[in-house]
């Protein structure tokens, strides 16, 4: 947990959400980022110190360099880098938002360390307040092909469907894969449980084509009629940004519409 404190002048973020936050409350702060598709489009992150790259650790001899204040980062994939720049008497924070009250609770707690508002923040976050009408139609969101995984209500996407009063077909499930929150189906279940709406995330140039691929993929009542939406994976499984958080609230205002 971050604790509120003296306000941190310089901040080194190690996810894209918590950079995009810091960097809304006070760009001025932030001195390094992590490296991502999303930090590359923020203008606002343009002049920042790149610390890592994608999925690979952050580099600490950099970190190191810059003399921070504070490094924010992801409490379980930075956790060995967080503990070892604790160890030479670096502020280090693992955050993790599974949920929109962690969603909240970060924002106003990055805003009191820098002395930001978080409202400033919050305001951006307009279409997550949109009102859906609620159905039981059963909405499947697959974010995975090989393996088939789906998230349950312990995750972030899942945590997005009930704001929003859409039936998670998976929402039950018990987690048994590698990826906490997200259940491991069979072929067998799908076809069984036939959701009315199937919600495909798009993680790379091949990830729908994949699906399309699945040799049961035309048996799926969803498919055959044409009730199959193509979301993007930030925002909806990893929250990403603002922005996309923003972005994927609009869709899924309308699933129920």
């Amino acid at each position: 947990k971050i604790e509120k404190e003296v306000i941190n002048k310089k901040i080194v973020t190690l996810t894209s959400l918590t950079a995009d936050i810091v960097s809304k409350l006070n760009n001025s702060y932030l001195i390094g980022i992590p490296g991502s598709s999303l930090t590359r489009k923020n203008k606002e992150l343009l002049n920042k110190e790149i610390v890592s790259e994608g999925r690979t650790p952050p580099q600490l001899e950099k970190i190191i360099s810059l003399n921070p204040d504070l490094v924010i980062g992801s409490a379980s994939f930075h956790k060995k880098q967080l503990k070892k720049l604790s160890s030479v008497g670096i502020r280090s924070e693992g955050v993790e938002v599974k949920n929109w009250f962690d969603l909240i609770d970060l924002i106003n707690k990055l805003s009191s360390l820098t002395g930001g508002n978080s409202s400033s923040v919050v305001n951006h976050l307009d279409n997550c307040n949109l009102k859906s009408n609620k159905n039981n139609n059963k909405v499947l969101i697959l974010a995975s092909s090989k393996p088939l995984l789906a998230p349950n209500s312990q995750s972030w996407a899942g945590s997005l469907l009930e704001r929003f009063g859409i039936n998670n077909s998976t929402k039950f499930l018990q987690s048994k894969s590698q990826f906490k929150g997200y259940v491991n189906l069979s072929p067998e279940w799908l076809i069984s449980n036939q959701p009315e709406k199937i919600i495909v995330v798009k993680t790379g140039p091949d990830s729908i084509q994949s699906f399309i691929d699945l040799p049961y993929w035309s048996k799926l009542n969803a498919v055959k009629e044409n009730n199959v939406i193509y979301m993007d994976y930030y925002g909806l499984v990893n929250p990403g940004s603002i922005d996309s958080i923003n972005k994927t609230c609009l869709t899924l205002s309308k699933i129920n519409n």
